[in-house]
């Protein structure tokens, strides 16, 4: 099983959004936000790290690591 982005995970979980409420305030689709917390894609590409890290207030290389 594939371990998922944890970052985004725990940002999700800490903030209690949804994915969809989520993919609303960032722009980033909810089939990439789903596809990012199941291991699908393990990272997310430079435009989706730099609309999570926009939202969430923390560097690009924190959403990356």
């Amino acid at each position: 099983m594939k371990s998922g982005n944890t970052f985004l995970n725990r940002m999700l979980t800490d903030s209690g959004m949804t994915q969809i409420q989520l993919s609303a305030a960032t722009g980033v689709t909810q089939q990439t936000i789903s596809k990012l917390l199941s291991g699908v894609h393990k990272t997310p590409s430079r435009k989706t790290a730099i609309l999570l890290a926009r939202y969430f207030k923390v560097s690009t290389d924190e959403i990356y690591s």
